[in-house]
């Protein structure tokens, strides 16, 4: 896993936080897996990474796209919100595998649900101890 970008206003101290960390993807749920997210990390008074996992075969155009719109739902999903310390990410890698490493110390993960049988967030729930949210596509 490498982190390609990230932007905080606080010290981050990976680890010892138990941040909730929200996986948003350019796939239109982007706004309300992190509108859940936000709502998590206020009610547990938790810091909150936005966190958008791309693959390594992106263009840089498409990366820009995918960065600017996740980033976007991001910062609408935090309006009305105050004094949520957060911090937005973009990794390189695979999605199961990258989500799997951080919320092995997150206090919980928000992700999109989908209906398939290979669905991310029953891949990475039966990998991790942190509660998994999957966010449904009505929600979105």
């Amino acid at each position: 896993m490498s982190i390609v970008r990230s932007h905080s206003a606080i010290p981050y101290r990976p680890g010892q936080s138990g941040d909730v960390v929200a996986g948003l993807l350019n796939d239109g749920r982007a706004e309300a897996v992190a509108r859940v997210a936000v709502a998590e990390a206020q009610r547990r008074g938790a810091r909150l990474r936005f966190v958008q996992v791309v693959d390594q075969d992106v263009t840089p155009e498409e990366r820009a796209d995918a960065d600017q719109a996740t980033f976007r739902a991001a910062v609408r999903a935090l309006r009305g919100y105050r004094g949520i310390p957060c911090r937005f990410e973009v990794v390189t890698g695979d999605p199961t595998d990258t989500l799997v490493d951080l919320a092995r110390s997150a206090a919980a993960l928000i992700v999109g649900a989908d209906d398939s049988p290979r669905s991310l967030a029953l891949r990475i729930a039966t990998l991790v101890s942190c509660p998994v949210v999957a966010v449904p596509v009505q929600a979105a």
